[in-house]
């Protein structure tokens, strides 16, 4: 049986006893909109509009008229949707919260259990696609708590509403099309298109645009039922990672160590061969060195609490995770829970859990204040990408300090101080 092993002991030879989708397509794109409607029109009357519209347009592209009638016209216009899509959380969560919930002890026990009771089901999987299974099991378990939490809005309603008003129109059209190509293929039945508020469908939570180009009817009963089938739903899930390059037996990170006087600025995203890590002191965590298979990887350094807090080396793997959710916490929060459905521990360096995290308001004012005094993060939006943390770095190595990219309260102080703005 072939397994992705996440453990430090994959990369030791000797050690002490641990989806979004690719950009629309010319013809995803939506047409662009001509309805005329009165000034005076109220919202319902705007979306009634906008349905004849779309109506219009996707038998104009070759979808079959009733189909579209039956598919577009009971939709319902979500407010409470289009809410959620627009707000934007003021405090996010630190990477070491997240993952404590995605380790929760229910989410444990029951992954745990979903192993024994699917053991044949991922003995096909791993034969066939060469996915770890508690790499499936954890994203099963924090995408739905393996299929308790799917969502109950009507996906069309939900779509429909993105794509009349707010700032995923072209989203909401792309994913209303690509429900219609389901519906056309006969892959899926209107009735079975519930999703959560954002149009994520089933136990894998996926994307209409990724259901339709990733999801696969693997119990062959001809329809693909990611709601109800284990079999389908992990089967999608492992046939999505596996086509963007899962490579069977790699680890997604591993936690290391640094030697004393080391570059910071090495975590600026850079991919190398572990050898090279290795020859600049960076060694596995709990001792020993690299194997000779090991060696061979290449890996980028990853230091998400700084330099107080756990490093790793993350691997290809790492990036395959991240094109189901680009979000390096969700990619540590599932290696972490893999290793736990293991009854492995990924990480053993505390976090610096005295550190506040920035709230989204205080993260611009941080861009702002970079950008003020010579060090670009390319936009003022809140997020803390890659573009800002080259700025981040740029700045502690003008004003010696570590360069490690993490910015935690009282540097962020310093920094906007440093620009005669009031943190």
């Amino acid at each position: 049986m072939r397994r992705m092993l996440i453990c430090v002991p994959f990369l030791i030879s000797a050690c002490a006893a641990g989806p979004q989708n690719p950009p629309l397509s010319a013809a995803e794109q939506p047409v662009a909109q001509a309805v005329t409607i009165s000034s005076t029109a109220t919202q319902q009357e705007k979306f009634d509009a906008w349905k004849d519209n779309f109506i219009t347009r996707a038998i104009a592209k070759g979808y079959d008229a009733n189909l579209v009638r039956g598919f577009i016209g009971p939709a319902k216009l979500r407010k409470d949707a289009i809410a959620s899509n627009e707000s934007q959380p003021e405090f996010v969560k630190p990477v070491w919260s997240y993952i404590e919930n995605a380790m929760n002890t229910s989410r444990l026990n029951g992954g745990r259990g979903q192993l024994i009771s699917q053991r044949a089901i991922f003995d096909r999987i791993d034969r066939d696609y060469g996915v770890d299974r508690h790499t499936l099991t954890a994203i099963w378990g924090l995408e739905s708590a393996y299929g308790k939490i799917q969502g109950n809005y009507d996906a069309v309603s939900a779509l429909s509403s993105f794509a009349f008003d707010g700032r995923r129109q072209a989203f909401g059209e792309a994913q209303l099309f690509a429900m219609l190509d389901l519906l056309t293929d006969k892959k899926v039945r209107q009735d079975q298109l519930y999703s959560s508020w954002a149009g994520a469908m089933g136990m894998m939570q996926f994307i209409p645009a990724t259901f339709r180009d990733y999801a696969v009817d693997y119990n062959q009963d001809g329809n693909i039922d990611m709601w109800n089938s284990q079999e389908d739903a992990l089967a999608s899930a492992a046939n999505y990672l596996s086509r963007f390059g899962w490579r069977t037996g790699e680890p997604i990170m591993a936690e290391v160590r640094l030697p004393e006087g080391f570059d910071y600025s090495l975590s600026d995203g850079r991919k190398i061969f572990v050898s090279e890590w290795a020859a600049r002191g960076v060694a596995p965590y709990q001792g020993g060195g690299f194997t000779d298979a090991a060696q061979m990887m290449e890996a980028r350094l990853y230091m998400p609490g700084g330099s107080k807090g756990p490093v790793f080396l993350t691997f290809k793997n790492f990036d395959v995770v991240k094109r189901y959710n680009n979000s390096s916490s969700y990619v540590t929060g599932i290696a972490s829970l893999a290793s736990g459905l293991e009854r492995k521990r990924l990480i053993t360096h505390p976090w610096p859990k005295g550190d506040k995290a920035l709230t989204l308001s205080k993260k611009k004012t941080l861009q702002t204040a970079l950008t003020a005094q010579g060090f670009d993060t390319q936009g003022v939006d809140g997020q803390i990408g890659p573009n800002s943390r080259k700025a981040i770095r740029a700045w502690q190595a003008a004003n010696n300090l570590p360069a490690d990219g993490y910015v935690e309260q009282t540097l962020y102080a310093r920094i906007v101080k440093a620009a005669g703005m009031t943190p």
